[in-house]
């Protein structure tokens, strides 16, 4: 659905120039995370990679629409020290964490669980890492480091408080030796004051090949659905755990209000965001010092990304129409399918 800049052709697009936000990409393997490209021009992003080779080509990497973008060879931990890192047959499956084996063996995906060799590689906390590459607190973390998501949220307590959104990895099968799973985020990032708002790219595994549910292929067993093993959550502070906004004088609470509002909308939380813009910092803020009306800004904006929402639903649509249509031809083949057909 992101749409490169689509709020700068919106009425709110003075103010998020002058309030843009910090964005860290933990394990930012493929470039800066997309869902901030509507308001691309108001990021100033920070992505960490500690592969080497990775990070070559990332740094030398066109700079995209982002406001400012930088790459850091950083590993993130739970702290500062030496560790070994779990080289993997799919090295984007590397961990600091020992994967289980049985896991690959289980759903026949060894590749993902089978180390090659091991190296060790110097570790920093989050809060560390803000300190040295951030100008100043961050907005927004994505964060996918391979199961090693729980270890850096317990150890980057300050970074958290300052956090508004996190989006995060998470496991529902303990794939590595130790790793917090689904439940423990949720409750380590609830305790935070932060909301579960949706899972993303949850990924399904059959017990033998790739193809999901509704497809079929051939083999002794065309059809099975696939289990839930892990995909991204996203978590936005809940109102509660925003400033108030009661006075209007009340300049930083303003664009902390306003700053939550660019990223509810930039995920399509309008509603959310609109509740925010009634708090009388939040509003002023806009009215005063950009002559911008709250209400009519947020129906344009709700507009223009529901368009280039309807959009991107239909492409997908039609995009999966065609292997929908070959393995509804394979599923009513019959027998013709199976092992033992003649």
């Amino acid at each position: 659905m992101p749409t490169t800049d689509l709020f700068r052709r919106t009425k709110f697009a003075p103010a998020m120039d002058a309030l843009p936000l910090v964005c860290l990409d933990v394990g930012a393997r493929g470039g800066i995370e997309s869902d901030l490209l509507p308001l691309a021009f108001a990021c100033d992003t920070i992505g960490f990679e500690p592969d080497a080779e990775e990070f070559k080509r990332l740094e030398t990497s066109p700079p995209g629409p982002w406001r400012s973008r930088r790459y850091a060879p950083v590993a993130l931990a739970g702290g500062r020290g030496r560790r070994m890192l779990h080289l993997t047959v799919d090295r984007a499956s590397a961990s600091l964490l020992q994967p289980d084996p049985a896991i690959g063996a289980r759903f026949d995906k060894t590749q993902y669980c089978t180390v090659e060799r091991t190296v060790d590689i110097d570790t920093v906390g989050l809060d560390d890492a803000v300190a040295a590459y951030a100008a100043r607190a961050p907005d927004y973390l994505k964060i996918d480091v391979e199961s090693a998501e729980g270890e850096v949220f317990a150890g980057a307590k300050r970074t958290l408080s300052s956090l508004i959104a996190i989006k995060t990895e998470i496991s529902f099968m303990p794939f590595r030796r130790g790793q917090a799973l689904a439940a423990d985020i949720d409750r380590m990032l609830r305790g935070d004051g932060f909301e579960l708002m949706d899972y993303t790219r949850p990924a399904h595994w059959r017990r033998r090949g790739h193809v999901l549910h509704p497809l079929s292929a051939p083999g002794p067993v065309p059809y099975a659905r696939g289990q839930l093993m892990h995909g991204d959550a996203l978590y936005m502070r809940g109102p509660d755990a925003l400033p108030a906004g009661a006075d209007e004088s009340d300049r930083a609470a303003a664009d902390r209000l306003l700053r939550a509002c660019w990223l509810l909308m930039a995920h399509g939380y309008f509603d959310h965001a609109e509740d925010l813009l009634r708090r009388p910092a939040a509003r002023h803020r806009l009215v005063a010092d950009f002559g911008i009306d709250p209400a009519a800004a947020l129906f344009d904006a709700s507009c223009r990304m529901g368009r280039a929402a309807w959009r991107t639903a239909l492409w997908r649509q039609l995009r999966g129409l065609v292997p929908l249509l070959r393995a509804g031809v394979l599923r009513t083949s019959g027998g013709r399918n199976r092992p033992d057909a003649r």
